[in-house]
């Protein structure tokens, strides 16, 4: 079941924001007019993305700058090697949802 977590117009394009779902910390964004969901914690030091810089369709860890799509999840740089999970997103009378 998805959770619902923001009004669609709270993100504008390009913009990312951190949400709690499930007790889990989310980085949810839109990028090209769809929206993406990707866990919020660097997959090499724990480290939350809440504050790491994006650039385009790329989000760093503030902490060692690793790189990671956030489309995907797909790692982009070192020091990480592993992807961040990706969550299925929604959008239902104008939410927009998340599936953990």
């Amino acid at each position: 079941m998805a959770t619902p977590v923001m009004s669609m117009a709270d993100l504008g394009e390009g913009e990312t924001a951190c949400v709690r779902v499930q007790g889990l910390e989310v980085l949810v964004s839109q990028v090209h007019g769809q929206f993406y969901a990707v866990h919020a914690q660097c997959s090499h030091a724990a480290q939350s993305l809440a504050h790491g810089k994006v650039r385009g369709t790329q989000v760093s860890c503030p902490l060692h700058g690793a790189k990671f799509d956030i489309r995907t999840g797909e790692c982009l740089a070192a020091p990480a090697q592993i992807p961040l999970t990706r969550f299925p997103v929604f959008i239902e009378a104008g939410k927009v949802c998340i599936e953990i």
